[in-house]
C-alpha cells in the first residue's frame, strides 16, 4: 500500500465507520483503468470525495459512488461548489446515507436518477461460523451441510478466468450482462483485499460456482457471483457463498454486504425476486440507501454528453447484433 493510499483511506475511516469501499483509494485505481479519470477531492469543511470523471473534449460529467464522506448536507453543498468550480456539466451522486437523505439532495437542486449501485441491500452481522449458521433459514442450513457432506471443495484465490466462465453461464440463463474477465482481474489486482471462492466437484474437480468478494474497513462485499448450474445436488453455490462469509468472519470482519436485493415492496415478478429470496435465507438486516441523484450544471454540456452516450449505446447494440 502506497503512502498516499494509506493517508486517503485512513482519513476516510476518520469520517465514516465503516468507510465506503467505493470511496477507497483502491476503487479509484480500478475505475481509472476502466475508462474514468479519478480526482480525489478534499472538500471545504473537511469532507472527502473520490470523483470519477469522463466526457467529450472539455465537457465532463462526474460520478460520486457512495460519497461524499461523510454524507452530510454540508458535504453535499461543498461537493456542488467543487463541481461548479471544476466546470462539470452534470454530476451524479449516490451517497451512503439513508433513504430520508433524499430530502437533502432535493433541497440542493438534485433530481432522482437511475441507480448505478444497489439502492437496497442486505448486511449480515458476522459472528463465529457455528453461531451464524444457526441463524440461517432452514433451507440454507440444509444446503450448506449437504454440500459439506458431499465433499464439495472451495478454493480461495484470484481466479478471474473461472469467475468469467461461471458468470457467462448466468448470462445465458438470465439474459443479463456481466463484466468481462478484464474487469474482474482489475478488482483482484487493484483492491488491497479481493479474492475469488471457487466451488469444485469433489471427484472431477470441475468448477461449479464462483464468487468474488472484496474487503475494506472491516466490511466484506459480495460483489459478483456465477454458477454453471450443473450438479445442483452438490449445493456448490451455497458452499461458495458460505466459504466467503465464513472466511470473512474468521479473519475478523465485522459484517458482510450481500450487495443488492429487490426493494422491500417488490412483487414476485421483479427480476431479482429469486436472488432476493436466496439472500434473505442468510438473514441479516435490509438496508435502503438514498439512491442516485443528478444535478445539471450546464444544459448544453449535459445534452452533448447525453447524445454521445446514446451513440455509444447504439454501437454496443450493433456489435451484439453482429455477433
Amino acid at each position: 500500500m502506497s503512502n498516499k493510499q494509506a493517508i486517503w483511506d485512513g482519513e476516510l475511516e476518520e469520517r465514516a465507520s465503516p468507510s465506503p469501499l467505493l470511496q477507497a483509494w483502491g476503487w479509484g485505481e480500478v475505475q481509472s483503468r476502466a475508462g474514468w479519470t479519478v480526482e480525489r477531492v478534499r472538500l471545504a469543511g473537511g469532507a472527502m470525495a473520490s470523483v470519477q470523471l469522463r466526457g467529450l473534449g472539455p465537457v465532463r460529467e462526474a460520478y460520486v459512488p457512495r460519497g461524499p464522506v461523510p454524507a452530510s448536507p454540508e458535504a453535499v453543498s461543498a461537493l456542488v461548489d467543487w463541481a461548479r468550480s471544476a466546470k462539470v456539466a452534470r454530476i451524479m451522486v449516490e451517497p451512503e446515507a439513508p433513504l430520508e437523505f433524499g430530502k437533502v439532495m432535493g433541497e440542493r437542486g438534485f433530481s432522482r436518477a437511475a441507480a448505478v449501485q444497489p439502492q437496497h441491500t442486505r448486511i449480515l452481522r458476522l459472528a463465529p461460523p457455528d453461531q451464524m449458521l444457526a441463524t440461517f433459514k432452514h433451507g440454507r442450513r440444509y444446503n450448506i451441510r449437504a454440500g459439506e457432506r458431499r465433499g464439495v471443495v472451495v478454493e480461495e484465490g484470484k481466479d478471474a478466468a473461472e469467475l468469467e466462465r461461471q458468470s457467462a453461464a448466468v448470462e445465458r440463463r438470465e439474459s443479463i450482462h456481466l463484466p468481462a474477465r478484464s474487469y474482474y482481474q482489475l478488482l483482484l489486482d487493484q483492491l488491497p483485499w479481493c479474492r475469488t471462492y471457487v466451488a469444485r466437484h469433489p471427484t472431477t474437480h470441475e468448477a461449479l460456482a464462483a464468487v468474488l468478494v472484496a474487503r475494506h474497513a472491516g466490511r466484506a462485499y459480495h460483489l459478483f457471483a456465477g454458477r454453471s448450474g450443473v450438479h445442483p445436488e452438490l449445493m456448490a453455490n451455497d458452499l461458495a457463498w458460505w466459504a466467503a462469509i465464513k472466511a470473512a468472519a474468521n479473519d475478523g470482519c465485522r459484517d458482510y454486504d450481500l450487495w443488492g436485493v429487490p426493494p422491500p415492496d417488490a412483487r414476485p415478478e421483479h427480476p431479482w425476486h429469486g436472488l432476493g429470496f436466496f439472500k434473505a435465507e442468510f438473514g441479516g438486516e435490509e438496508v435502503t440507501y438514498a439512491g442516485a441523484w443528478e444535478l445539471v450544471l450546464s444544459e448544453a454540456g449535459s445534452r452533448l454528453i447525453g447524445l454521445e452516450k446514446k451513440a455509444r449505446g447504439r454501437i454496443r447494440g450493433l456489435k451484439r447484433n453482429i455477433s
